[in-house]
């Protein structure tokens, strides 16, 4: 395995079970008692034909017991194309207001008034990794009607909306097994089989909350132990813990925005902060 991969994969697999979370809508919130499960495929069908979202991030990396490094922050918005795919993001880190773009399989990065090309190749993963995505997005009637169970954890506020929160148990054999998760896996370097390992050892948590009376998410939170070390190279960072809890909270006020996004016309090969 390429030595990045293994680092990248959990922000990858963190991805991919945002952009699923967006499938878990329901008709309501119901009592303790609803089948939840019949709502997911429903919604998963719902979601596959979703043209955009604008999302309120909120993430965070703490060191795991034991690990030296600083726990670092990230606050922002995210405008995302999930025709193309394409994004568009304003984030503020470690003080510093970091901009991204990824459009017609180029991602860049624009710090200190200065943007920066990604390469795919240098982060070791594919440049088809966010088509790869997208088609697992696709794909959710079949992986959600199939691979998830939730529990009812009751009712919360979500900005202006009164939702409904669940906690969601993917089943990683079941969703390793989908013929676009396969192709996920090869994306990241990796077979079926190792990525369904790497994903059943990250003590992965996943919550989302559900508007009342719609089938909409408004919030998805999801935590999972992560390895940095290649993040800390590739960025030249050198601030992050080896091994972390990644924590990361997503809410979605608008769905159907308008998504702009053109690459930046002088853009640096990026060498590291």
């Amino acid at each position: 395995m390429r030595k990045p991969v293994s680092e990248f994969v959990t922000a990858a697999a963190c991805a991919l079970f945002l952009l699923a979370s967006l499938a878990l809508g329901s008709s309501g919130c119901g009592k303790e008692e609803r089948d939840y499960s019949k709502d997911l495929l429903a919604a998963a069908t719902a979601l596959s034909e979703e043209e955009s979202a604008h999302a309120l991030v909120n993430a965070a990396v703490s060191p795991l017991e034991g690990e030296s490094g600083m726990a670092v922050s990230v606050q922002g918005d995210a405008w995302i194309d999930l025709r193309e795919p394409a994004l568009e993001a304003r984030f503020t880190v470690l003080g510093m207001e970091i901009s991204l773009r990824y459009t017609q399989g180029h991602a860049y990065l624009k710090v200190g008034g200065n943007w920066y090309s990604l390469s795919a190749e240098g982060m070791g993963v594919s440049e088809k990794l966010p088509s790869s995505l997208m088609g697992v997005v696709k794909a959710l009637p079949e992986l959600l009607s199939a691979s998830v169970s939730v529990d009812y954890l009751g009712e919360r506020k979500v900005g202006s909306f009164d939702c409904a929160e669940l906690e969601v148990y993917p089943d990683f054999k079941s969703l390793s097994e989908v013929e676009q998760v396969g192709r996920l896996a090869e994306d990241l370097g990796l077979t079926p089989e190792e990525l369904q390992e790497i994903l059943s050892g990250s003590n992965l948590e996943m919550r989302v909350c559900i508007q009342k009376g719609k089938p909409v998410i408004r919030q998805v939170y999801v935590a999972a132990d992560v390895s940095l070390s290649s993040f800390n190279e590739e960025l030249g960072l050198g601030l992050l813990p080896e091994k972390g809890r990644l924590e990361l909270t997503a809410e979605f006020p608008e769905y159907g925005v308008e998504v702009a996004v053109e690459a930046p016309p002088e853009a640096r090969p990026f060498k590291g902060l």
